[in-house]
């Protein structure tokens, strides 16, 4: 464990319950928003993906009460496994399929879906290192810092597929809010990275869940295309 007299290199920005209930409140409404967009069955799920960070928000605003507050300490495990299902197992998978499931080309689709094999193979990797491993949340100053116990050789393996699957895959899309939405996740994860090191499964996933915002101008773009495609073969008969 990190010492407190250690110095951090991070930049000055507080998190909190507060912040996360916010963040999940604005999802909710952002994620509605997007579901209404659509106009094909198969496009919800990438639709849906701010509902889904709203309830990880969620759960990680009652892991910050569980751990402050006294009253909150029996809703500790159920929040503190239900945020890192959403970011060790739901996520690695999810982010592909969504993309693959709006993306119209077949090249591109073809190889979004070998990121989504790595995916899946990611989220049973740590699905067998969340069950079979100790977990540890803590307040760390304005973060939650979250420990997970594994091999190295785990780390690395599952560390690589988790790029491929949620930071590469975004990138293949043929929407040009897709592609947007792919460089915001790198750049947010630069940041973490080299700001927020040892919070980085928490705070990715808070800058993660702000810029799935973008969701939104992609089905927007979506349901735009779709109209002039539709106008065009109507004016073509």
């Amino acid at each position: 464990m990190r010492s407190y007299n250690e110095p951090r290199n991070v930049i000055d920005m507080c998190f909190s319950a507060s912040a996360s209930f916010i963040a999940g409140a604005a999802l909710t409404v952002v994620g509605v928003a997007s579901v209404s967009q659509v106009r094909k069955p198969v496009h919800l799920v990438f639709a849906a993906m701010p509902l889904f960070f709203a309830i990880q928000q969620f759960c990680e605003g009652f892991v910050w009460l569980s751990l402050s507050n006294p009253d909150f300490v029996g809703w500790h495990l159920f929040a503190k496994y239900s945020f890192l299902i959403f970011a060790q197992v739901i996520w690695p998978f999810f982010i592909p399929l969504a993309f693959l499931l709006i993306e119209p080309d077949p090249k591109r689709r073809k190889i979004i879906r070998y990121f989504l094999f790595a995916g899946i193979a990611d989220s049973l990797i740590l699905s067998y290192r969340l069950f079979f491993f100790p977990s540890l949340a803590q307040i760390d100053g304005c973060h939650i810092s979250y420990e997970i116990g594994a091999f190295k050789a785990m780390q690395i393996v599952t560390g690589v597929l988790y790029v491929g699957a949620i930071v590469i895959a975004p990138f293949f899309s043929s929407w040009r809010s897709g592609i947007a939405l792919a460089v915001v996740n790198v750049v947010s994860l630069v940041v973490t990275q080299v700001f927020y090191e040892a919070y980085l499964v928490s705070v990715w996933c808070f800058f993660a869940a702000a810029q799935s915002v973008i969701v939104f101008f992609v089905m927007r773009e979506i349901k735009r295309t779709s109209k002039f495609s539709q106008l065009a073969k109507k004016y073509e008969r």
